[in-house]
């Protein structure tokens, strides 16, 4: 190596030695600076996430506070069936079929909005004092919408 450089002229050697910190450099920048760069970017992101779930268990304590102090989900009067059949008017669901199983109700509901599901099911967990005990959702055919193939609900 030594004689190969030796072998060369000064322009030359100039030339090589400048392209020698031109890679070192590049490989600077491409194994250290970027990286480092890109971990720093992702753990900002990530802090931002954690920060905004911290503000949001934050801002929800309270009512959990509220709800453990009232003694949690209201019990309802009225046999479950009454009580799911009733709820769903209310949210414009249409129940395809349900079926008593002992204690429980099975329920299915060929087409709805995923949102209002999630609201009715809301609803009577916190406000009917109704279990979710096992529920099947498919997709459905338009977007947005859901299919319970099997919803098991039970009394508190």
């Amino acid at each position: 190596m030594k004689q190969w450089w030796q072998g060369l002229n000064a322009r030359e050697q100039q030339l090589v030695a400048a392209m020698s910190v031109v890679v070192v450099i590049f490989l600077f920048i491409s194994l250290v600076w970027q990286p480092l760069n890109e971990s720093i970017e992702k753990s900002r992101v990530k802090l931002v996430k954690q920060q905004k779930l911290a503000a949001w268990v934050s801002d929800n304590i309270v009512q959990y506070k509220q709800l453990q102090r009232s003694g949690g989900a209201k019990k309802s009067s009225g046999s479950l069936s009454s009580v799911v059949n009733r709820t769903a008017k209310r949210q414009a669901i249409e129940i395809a079929r349900m079926q008593p199983q002992g204690d429980d109700l099975q329920v299915w509901v060929d087409e709805v909005e995923f949102n209002a599901l999630l609201a009715w099911l809301q609803h009577l967990t916190t406000n009917e004092g109704v279990n979710i005990i096992a529920a099947d959702i498919a997709t459905g055919s338009k977007s947005g919408t859901v299919k319970v193939r099997r919803l098991q609900l039970g009394k508190a």
